[in-house]
């Protein structure tokens, strides 16, 4: 039996888009919420060690000068040092983050499928499909 497919339900594609989106999007976002999560913590780490210089003429202090304020990295230094402080809790949230942006665009992209598909499918007439009826 041949059979043309003329037209995909959005409806469809929409559940299939949320029931599969997450599970592709969380393959990658196992190591990227890893990878984040050590950059984080080596960034504050890095900014942590970063002390103020002492000047001192004749033994007295003259002025200290420190790097961090010079360069105006302390509000990244301090939002570091936050997210730090999270520990697990930030991977764990880093995770979800990437996992639900990845699979908003399985979602998007699933939907745009099979709108471009619908669209072509109303100029070309569709695709043909040969069906087989086996006994079980």
């Amino acid at each position: 039996m041949n059979y043309t497919i003329r037209r995909v339900c959005l409806r469809s594609a929409l559940r299939v888009g949320l029931a599969l989106g997450w599970v592709v999007a969380l393959v990658p976002a196992v190591p990227s919420a890893l990878l984040a999560t050590a950059a984080l913590e080596a960034l504050a780490g890095l900014l942590a060690s970063v002390q103020p210089y002492e000047v001192s003429f004749l033994g007295q202090q003259v002025a200290s000068i420190d790097p961090i304020d010079i360069a105006g990295l302390r509000p990244l230094a301090e939002w570091s040092a936050g997210l730090a402080d999270l520990g697990g809790a930030l991977f764990w949230l880093l995770l979800a983050l990437i996992t639900l942006g990845g699979a908003l665009l399985v979602l998007v992209g699933t939907v745009l499928a099979c709108l471009l598909y619908n669209l072509l499918a109303a100029v070309s007439g569709g695709l043909q499909v040969q069906l087989e009826q086996v006994a079980s």
